[in-house]
């Protein structure tokens, strides 16, 4: 405690100097607090789990040459095809999920209702389409061959039933039960009985506000391009990717075939996600290294202008303990200062960025642990100079000026 009056005596002579590395840490804080959250909530948005053996599906998309083109005899002769492929375990034709394209409307409970609609993504399928996504149907049934219909694009015909993934299903209906229930599209009088529920799907668009909302009606449409889904036996992923392009060309020349994996397309879909993370990871890494640059060189340069004193006070006999605890307690108060204004202005800004541009809340937790990173960091920054001023011989004290 004797230590502090004369720190808190070299801190006000140097008062301009101490104050702007406690601005930088304070600053820093402030960013990286903040930061480390949006990295937090990114990481987190990329590892939920979307409900289907995205690493065993395979997608096949083709154009045609002719334009005459029949459409629905490509894909009954595609999936025949297909579906007898070594490796194969199911596939079907629809939209993939994931795939940042796709379609959406309001969903409600009761007929003829304008407002209120709740907001979903909708794929049409086949019967094989629960199993070749792998989807783990938690209640129900699945489609039957006899209920898929062929429809066109344009046809105002609702299908009758329908599939919802559960949280659809808790969002609608939160008593509970929605098995039985129906379901309206849009403003209709149209019911469609919900006669299953799935666990989960976030649908074509993962980080929409509609994400996990999605709808499956047993209907393809026949003038619609789609994907061909092919979800393969595990491990065997690859080959019947090499395989199913292969096929497809030999079957039919005359069209343009994409194969990819639902890995590269979800991956390509959280592209912006992923720079985001990278970009932000090196702007914390950096302010951090110069913050700590800062700190190194700020305690260098007072050791550098107090070696005679430091001289002196060794010749009276302090130990280089004493020597080095005082210039490490230095810097934890000039810190201390910095990471309290930090912690008042991460929130502060934190308030700015969720109201203006929707980013998530900074906990306090998180905050703090920032805190203790950059004060440790502030410490190991300031220890090597610290150790230095402690190996500063008492002869300096007999040294002229």
């Amino acid at each position: 405690m004797l230590e502090l009056r004369p720190i808190l005596s070299a801190l006000w002579r140097h008062k301009i100097s101490a104050l702007l590395i406690a601005l930088q840490l304070g600053l820093t804080l402030a960013i990286v607090s903040n930061a480390s959250v949006v990295i937090q909530e990114r990481e987190e948005r990329i590892a939920r789990p979307t409900g289907i053996a995205e690493a065993d599906i395979v997608t096949a998309h083709f154009m045609p040459i002719p334009k005459d083109y029949d459409l629905l005899e490509a894909f009954r002769l595609d999936m025949d095809m297909i579906r007898q492929l070594p490796g194969v375990a199911a596939a079907t034709i629809s939209r993939a999920p994931l795939a940042g394209s796709g379609s959406s409307g309001g969903f409600h409970t009761k007929p003829h209702q304008e407002v209120g609609s709740t907001g979903a993504a909708f794929f049409s399928g086949d019967e094989h389409f629960i199993d070749a996504l792998g989807m783990k149907l938690v209640a129900g049934r699945n489609f039957t061959p006899s209920e898929i219909r062929i429809m066109e694009s344009s046809s105002s015909e609702r299908p009758t039933i329908t599939i919802i993934t559960q949280q659809l299903a808790d969002t609608l209906f939160p008593e509970g039960n929605a098995l039985g229930k129906s379901l309206y599209f849009g403003g209709d009088d149209n019911p469609m009985e919900i006669v299953g529920i799935v666990e989960r799907n976030l649908g074509p668009w993962p980080n929409s506000s509609v994400a996990g909302n999605t709808v499956f009606f047993p209907a393809i449409m026949e003038t619609q391009w789609y994907d061909y889904i092919v979800r393969a036996e595990p491990g065997q992923r690859d080959a019947v990717l090499k395989l199913l392009e292969e096929k497809m060309a030999e079957r039919d020349a005359e069209r343009v075939i994409e194969v990819k994996t639902l890995t590269e397309q979800k991956t390509r879909y959280y592209a912006g996600d992923n720079t985001m993370i990278k970009v932000l990871t090196g702007v914390v890494s950096l302010l951090t290294f110069i913050v700590a640059l800062g700190i190194v060189g700020l305690t260098v340069f007072w050791i550098t202008q107090r070696q005679k004193q430091i001289g002196v006070r060794r010749a009276l006999g302090a130990t280089r303990t004493a020597i080095s605890r005082y210039f490490l307690l230095e810097n934890l108060m000039i810190a201390a200062t910095g990471v309290a204004l930090g912690t008042a202005a991460a929130q502060i800004f934190n308030q700015f960025l969720a109201s203006e541009f929707g980013q998530p809340a900074l906990p306090l937790s998180t905050t703090l642990v920032c805190a203790f990173i950059l004060l440790a960091v502030s410490l190991t920054s300031a220890l090597v100079p610290a150790l230095r001023a402690a190996n500063i011989s008492p002869a300096m004290a007999t040294r002229s000026v």
